[in-house]
């Protein structure tokens, strides 16, 4: 009768450990031996305890991933080809600005980055060309090319990005130099 009644009282301890704290649970599953090893197991992965541990890490990975994007999403020469459809050299951040979020998630970020290379003759008489065409985001002001471009809530969406984002994109550099000068960030 004395080991039905501590039998029972394990297997309520048990309970609790698991809906409490499962790393208990299963030190004390595996030293009173109550549960089969696949019931542990099983019982461990799928208790309330560790469905909070693979929500935060969830939660973690999305933060992480949402700043890396951040930083690097739009400040690499494949993502500025991609929107502004000029071909650029590998760039370097030499500077990243991280602007605040405001309480909707807007924010602006702004980069110095330095190209390994300059832009060649023929890129620049593509640049011109386009900077004198109305029916582009290209101008050329002061010796200064600059591209600037908002997309997303129903605005034109450039190539490769969602129409679902609500996004501002802008970039200027002066011929002879290295060094581009870019803003990026969510309205």
């Amino acid at each position: 009768m004395k080991s039905n009644i501590e039998k029972i009282l394990k297997i309520i301890a048990l309970l609790l450990l698991w809906t409490v704290f499962s790393p208990l649970f299963l030190f004390f599953a595996l030293r009173w031996k109550i549960v089969g090893k696949g019931w542990k197991i099983a019982l461990f992965v799928l208790s309330p305890f560790m469905t909070v541990v693979y929500l935060l890490l969830t939660i973690l990975v999305m933060w992480g991933y949402s700043e890396y994007d951040r930083k690097y999403g739009y400040s690499s020469n494949k993502a500025i080809e991609r929107i502004t459809g000029v071909e650029f050299p590998k760039l370097d951040i030499q500077e990243y600005n991280k602007g605040e979020k405001s309480f909707n998630g807007d924010y602006s970020d702004s980069f110095v980055l330095e190209m390994e290379n300059e832009l060649s003759e023929s890129t620049f008489k593509v640049l011109d060309s386009l900077a004198t065409s109305s029916n582009t985001h290209w101008s050329f002001y002061n010796g200064e090319y600059r591209y600037s471009l908002m997309w997303g809530n129903g605005a034109v969406t450039p190539n490769g990005e969602s129409p679902n984002e609500d996004r501002t994109f802008s970039l200027s550099f002066k011929k002879g130099s290295r060094i581009v000068n870019l803003s990026t960030g969510m309205w």
